[in-house]
């Protein structure tokens, strides 16, 4: 079968035949393998642009096949992403009630709150305070020298005036838990034989402060002490584990419920008592 473009072709070649033969009778041997060359040149032109054609016509179908593929995947996609959507906005929404409620809970209360960002504002150098944990963290490079567990001048008089912070009525509700921390910085042979690791070291500056405290008239039975090293750095440590930000000691602030019957100097009832916030507070965070 010949497609148009063949058909003529064929029909010139028949043509110039008829006209050689009407013209000049018998054609030459070479005239006429000319011809049959032009004819089977516009045959096998005519059969490439078939199979050309059917090549495009599949490679359409395919195209046309994968564009509804892609359109189908798309709108799954589409979909798959508005859902998700859905879901973040929903969480977002969630995560805002929570966060308001979470601000709506007062750690501490006003009166002790006040204090002790008072105190950080005095010493600025030495301590600081995060009321939203509820806890104040001296910096250990200017609490103890280094590798000690003594207590330098600066430290004991900002503890002073934490400890008349602690002795007033509202503050009477807390207990205390002193955590101390060191760097990685590897304790030395002198430091070791006194603190053998930077747990002890960790754990003794706690007990410092509690015997400075206890010493101020704080009831030892208030005051729990412990001790992380190197294990709970605030910062990564430097490659040397030379950290200053990770040698400290922290004071967390935490409702005593066993004092909540009580009626000791504070003069509040145990139903009072109550009202004191309870929201647990990490040390180790």
């Amino acid at each position: 079968m010949f497609t148009g473009n063949g058909k003529k072709a064929l029909a010139s070649t028949i043509l110039v035949s008829g006209l050689a033969l009407g013209l000049g009778g018998c054609v030459s041997q070479q005239h006429y393998d000319q011809m049959e060359m032009q004819y089977r040149a516009a045959a096998d032109r005519n059969a490439e642009l078939a199979r050309e054609n059917e090549q495009l016509q599949s490679a359409l179908a395919l195209q046309g096949n994968a564009t509804n593929d892609t359109q189908s995947t798309l709108g799954q996609l589409r979909a798959e992403n508005e859902r998700l959507r859905g879901e973040l906005a929903s969480n977002a929404d969630l995560l805002l009630d929570l966060d308001n409620q979470l601000r709506g809970l007062q750690l501490m209360d006003p009166a002790t709150d006040r204090a002790l960002r008072q105190l950080a504002a005095q010493h600025p150098d030495v301590v600081e305070y995060d009321s939203e944990r509820g806890m104040l963290r001296f910096k250990s490079d200017l609490t103890f020298n280094s590798g000690s567990d003594q207590l330098r001048e600066g430290a004991q008089q900002t503890l002073s005036m934490l400890a008349n912070v602690l002795k007033g009525q509202e503050a009477a509700q807390y207990q205390l838990h002193i955590v101390g921390h060191t760097d990685s910085q590897q304790i030395s042979s002198g430091t070791a034989q006194r603190h053998p690791t930077n747990t002890h070291l960790s754990v003794h500056r706690s007990i410092s402060v509690k015997r400075q405290l206890t010493s101020l008239g704080i009831p030892a039975d208030r005051i729990l002490v412990a001790g992380w090293g190197e294990s709970k750095p605030a910062v990564p440590n430097s490659a040397s584990g030379n950290t200053p930000q990770n040698r400290r000691v922290e004071i967390f602030f935490r409702a005593d419920r066993n004092a909540a019957g009580s009626t000791g100097s504070t003069g509040t009832s145990g139903a009072d008592r109550t009202q004191a916030p309870t929201r647990a507070i990490d040390p180790t965070k």
